[in-house]
């Protein structure tokens, strides 16, 4: 039980570094006067297509599982990976869905 909580605890610690690293790099090019208004925004198609690749992969994997395509020691573990999968695809097609109707309004 403890790998996964330390798995989960370095994945957050990799992500917030790299997130620190970008914005450290953002603040550099305002402060240097090269930044512009707009420049690398994300759009929301990106976190549409990544959102249904997440929850098509999470779909699968608890397919996989309930239809015995594996090993029964590995139920578990992929069950609950294709649980977070899922949700995480769910999260990126709902956000996708908000920054769409909020670039719509404004």
């Amino acid at each position: 039980m403890t790998d996964w909580v330390l798995i989960i605890i370095a994945a957050i610690a990799c992500y917030a570094f790299v997130a620190y690293l970008e914005h450290k790099k953002k603040i550099d090019l305002i402060d240097r006067g090269l930044w512009k208004l707009g420049e690398k925004q994300e759009k929301p198609e990106h976190k549409l297509i990544t959102g249904v690749f997440f929850l098509l992969l999470g779909v699968a994997l608890l397919i996989g599982v309930q239809l015995h395509f594996v090993e029964p020691d590995l139920t578990s573990g992929l069950w609950l990976s294709g649980l977070l999968t899922t949700a995480a695809g769910i999260g990126l097609v709902v956000a996708y869905a908000i920054g769409k109707k909020v670039r719509i309004s404004t």
